[in-house]
């Protein structure tokens, strides 16, 4: 899995995007503050990736501040992605990784304006098929896509 993210074209923030899904994963199901799995994220990174990747080959101020900024905003950001999914289907009853992988990817698309949105999408694409079937990946990359184009055209206005 890793493999796939670190031949992706921006290597370093790929890598810390996967490992901040799997840091936001963990945190929302051990139910701990933010702040202490956070911190033991940094502390340990062993705790959710292989020993071939280190501390060191990680963003760590942009982890941190991905990882905040999602959680700040989670309340607007959960009813973006429910905007565009079909009524029949509730963002709580996804499956936890792709909760965690939306939210972060929305997150980035929405409050990290120095990023280009398609550099965004590209990575979570990348990241969802690390983890997810092909009518997933595609389900990840729809709702990217519909949210990544209201930002371009709020952006235009």
């Amino acid at each position: 899995m890793q493999e796939k993210v670190r031949k992706s074209k921006s290597g370093l923030r790929g890598l810390t995007r996967l490992y901040a899904v799997q840091v936001m994963y963990r945190q929302e199901f051990e139910k701990k503050p933010l702040k202490k799995i956070i911190d033991e994220a940094k502390s340990n990174p062993e705790i959710l990736i292989s020993d071939e990747i280190s501390l060191n080959e990680i963003d760590a101020e942009f982890f941190e501040e991905l990882l905040v900024k999602s959680k700040v905003h989670q309340k607007e950001i959960d009813e973006l992605i429910e905007e565009n999914v079909a009524s029949s289907w509730s963002f709580d009853r996804f499956d936890k990784v792709m909760q965690a992988l939306l939210r972060l990817g929305v997150c980035e698309i929405l409050f990290f304006e120095n990023i280009p949105v398609n550099v965004v999408f590209n990575e979570y694409v990348e990241i969802a098929k690390a983890f997810f079937r092909k009518s997933e990946v595609s389900f990840v990359n729809g709702i990217l896509n519909a949210i990544s184009k209201r930002r371009t055209v709020a952006q235009t206005s």
